[in-house]
């Protein structure tokens, strides 16, 4: 099974929302164990089996799974204790240990800890001191924390040394060589785009073609590891209120583009494998975030359409559907609907991945009208169990251009009501 961009917690079903109020009550009422087993039936996607425990008369065994990480805990003898494998080691060094004291300091519920020969970040609780709320962001700031300092911690300390990841699914060599290729094709087209326009004079229509393509790869190719990290990188630096202008910001973000197009090839893919999550990354964000985003951004589009820069014009549309996706935990009929925009706009990639139907034909500039119309119906009844007022009108959706259709399609996204 082919996934795409990243695991989202975000509004859970209601069965889930359920259980979470159960442990509450449940915990309030000092039944602590089921109050804890209620917990992680919370926690568990049921659609990824990322939780497991098992429960043995006062005590509770589970792991959760984070990325490369495997969280693995307890709870007995009135605490709830949990760690994450960080790194092996043979020795230390002065700058490694400043290192981990000073990240120490960023944490609000864990902290770093040396077991025998390894580095961990560790969670501990007496239980009355540890409700639900309490477990759920210590469990999450040690299992996001753990897997991303995995990787930057063992690419800056070459006495460090990965561990606790074999449980990672490796993709087929056909599909990481057809991510590979889209990845190289992607950036090196955003950057010969960029070299043909003026940097004062588009500075805006630079910055969406170089945000775009971190997001596209991000979502579309989904790599883990080092690249993904490089990926936050350069959104956060173009993001960053450091009063540089926009000029500037371009330039790094296009130097850093070029930097991972420049990687070899097998660093590349060492970074291509599947993973499990139980938790976020992007905090959770309502439709109206979704509105925000096109009202700051859709009037721009009219400039380059008028001046017949088509092509920029449909990379700001997409760029909505790409920076929501990385940004935000977006509930799933917003998500899907973004997946499917995608999908239409870089439909070559679909295809070579296998995935049918096809839905746009670049060559003839064709939409497939009754598929996509079909695949939104999907979406939205899909999305009325939990929003009944949701409705999206395909009737008004336009099919004579990509472009018209692309103006159609957000401007019915602008309309969907999610009042429960």
């Amino acid at each position: 099974m082919i996934t795409f961009g990243r695991f989202s917690d975000s509004f859970k079903p209601k069965a889930k929302i359920d259980e979470w109020n159960s442990a509450e009550k449940l915990f309030l009422e000092k039944n602590y164990m089921d109050s804890y087993e209620a917990f992680l039936k919370y926690l568990k996607d049921d659609s990824v089996d990322n939780v497991s425990y098992k429960r043995s008369g006062g005590s509770i065994e589970f792991s959760l799974l984070q990325g490369s990480k495997i969280v693995r805990g307890h709870i007995s003898n009135n605490e709830v204790v949990c760690e994450a494998d960080i790194a092996s080691y043979d020795k230390l060094s002065v700058a490694f240990m400043r290192r981990l004291m000073e990240m120490n300091y960023s944490l609000f519920y864990c902290r770093f800890a040396m077991v025998e020969n390894r580095i961990c970040l560790k969670f501990d609780s007496s239980i009355p001191a540890a409700p639900p709320r309490k477990l759920y962001y210590g469990f999450k700031e040690l299992a996001t924390r753990a897997d991303k300092q995995d990787d930057l911690l063992i690419d800056d300390f070459a006495m460090l040394k990965s561990i606790g990841n074999t449980h990672n699914e490796q993709l087929p060599e056909t599909e990481k060589e057809i991510k590979y290729n889209f990845y190289r094709s992607w950036l090196e087209k955003t950057i010969t785009r960029i070299n043909e326009l003026n940097e004062d004079a588009f500075s805006g229509g630079i910055s969406y073609l170089l945000l775009n393509t971190a997001y596209k790869i991000d979502y579309l190719i989904s790599p883990e590891g080092t690249l993904m990290n490089e990926l936050e990188k350069m959104s956060w630096d173009y993001f960053s209120k450091d009063n540089r202008p926009y000029v500037e910001k371009n330039r790094r973000m296009k130097e850093a583009l070029q930097k991972i197009l420049d990687k070899p090839k097998e660093a590349v893919v060492e970074d291509l494998y599947r993973v499990k999550s139980t938790f976020g990354i992007a905090n959770p964000a309502p439709h109206q975030a979704v509105l925000d985003l096109f009202n700051n951004n859709i009037q721009n589009v009219k400039w380059y359409v008028d001046n017949n820069y088509s092509d920029i014009a449909v990379i700001i549309y997409e760029y909505l559907a790409t920076y929501c996706l990385f940004s935000y935990g977006l509930p799933k009929p917003d998500a899907k609907l973004f997946h499917l925009m995608l999908n239409i706009t870089n439909q070559d990639y679909f295809t070579a991945l296998g995935i049918n139907p096809q839905l746009y034909d670049a060559a003839s500039g064709k939409l497939n009208e009754t598929e996509i119309k079909n695949a939104v119906a999907g979406i939205i009844k899909e999305g009325n169990d939990l929003y009944p007022e949701l409705k999206f009108n395909t009737d008004n959706l336009k099919f004579d251009s990509l472009l018209s259709f692309l103006r159609s399609f957000i401007e019915e996204m602008k309309l969907l009501n999610y009042n429960q």
